[in-house]
């Protein structure tokens, strides 16, 4: 019994993961999902369709940082920020909404984990386009060193 619990919590864990990361990517992802049903239902077979809606996904991801990455212009960039973050952001609300009413939650509380969830998937989804994580793990100029060394 013991560890059928912990298979439990471990399965429920990686699936709320799982869950997370594609609230992150809900545009890439959208995209991706979309251009490989088109594929497929205009006869291309399940193999390409997968292939290229994989790649059209990964490419929409990259094609955003990158574009976040060069251009200059505030505006665009919060408008490319935007892009990525609100479909995020509203994947996350309803994530978090389906997860607060499965563990039988009060009105308020649903809505307040909701709004949560929203925040904080659309953040995390500004964040990687930005590319704000990855300047963040790079600014340590010692990062070999241990922590006593300091």
């Amino acid at each position: 019994m013991l560890v059928s619990t912990h298979f439990t919590m471990f399965g429920l864990g990686a699936l709320c993961w799982i869950l997370f990361n594609l609230a992150v990517y809900a545009l890439t992802f959208a995209i991706g999902l979309t251009s490989g049903m088109y594929l497929y239902e205009t006869g291309q077979g399940v193999f390409l369709s997968i292939i290229v809606g994989l790649f059209i996904g990964g490419f929409i991801a990259v094609l955003g940082e990158f574009a976040f990455d060069r251009i200059r212009s505030i505006p665009i960039k919060l408008a490319i920020g935007l892009i990525y973050a609100v479909p995020a952001g509203i994947a996350g609300f309803h994530a978090a909404k389906g997860l607060a009413e499965f563990g039988s939650a009060g009105a308020v509380a649903i809505t307040l984990l909701s709004w949560l969830g929203a925040l904080v998937v659309g953040g995390t989804a500004w964040a990687r386009v930005s590319g704000w994580s990855e300047v963040n793990a790079m600014s340590d100029p010692h990062p070999h060193r241990s922590f006593d060394e300091y």
